[in-house]
């Protein structure tokens, strides 16, 4: 069992870096997004020549902002949670109901988001789409980004509930002296 627990620390540690590097190219995304959205206001207001382009673009970086941060928010365990229950269940039902149950729902939840909207990105670059706005931009960078974030957090939902797993074993095998 040795084994096993090195392979998956170090699938642990290399999911790690990568989420943590989705996290960094959020926050480099939001900056990015700060200057878009500082240049269209200098445009409209100032210069009296407002461009067509800072929304859509704020659009996509926001887009990506999301789904690019989901995952290392999860691993973290930094989201928003909602714990009127929690206090009233016993710590064992709770660790389950946090480390199993939530998991496998949003599992579930990003599994069927990850495979449609790889259909969709699919589609999108075999049929060569583009925005409809004041610019055409190809659909399919943008529509891609949705099933790598969403994949990204699934690989962490079932980190999670192995981590969980994991620790249980560990716990039950200790002997009190």
């Amino acid at each position: 069992m040795k084994k096993v627990e090195k392979v998956t620390q170090f699938l642990g540690r290399l999911l790690d870096r990568i989420t943590r590097l989705t996290w960094l190219l959020t926050g480099a995304l939001i900056v990015l997004m700060a200057f878009v959205v500082g240049y269209g206001v200098f445009t409209r207001y100032v210069l009296r020549n407002p461009d067509p382009y800072t929304y859509e673009i704020t659009c996509i970086l926001m887009l990506a902002c999301v789904v690019f941060g989901l995952a290392h928010t999860q691993r973290l365990g930094r989201h928003i949670r909602i714990d009127l229950l929690d206090r009233y269940l016993p710590e064992a039902v709770r660790g389950i109901l946090l480390n199993i149950v939530t998991p496998i729902v949003g599992l579930v939840f990003c599994v069927v988001l990850t495979w449609k909207s790889w259909e969709d990105a699919w589609f999108a670059l075999q049929h060569w789409q583009v925005t409809r706005g004041t610019v055409t931009i190809p659909t399919f960078p943008m529509k891609m980004t949705v099933p790598i974030g969403a994949g990204l957090l699934c690989l962490v939902l079932i980190a999670q509930i192995l981590r969980y797993l994991i620790s249980l074993r560990g716990k039950g095998t200790t002997v009190k002296k």
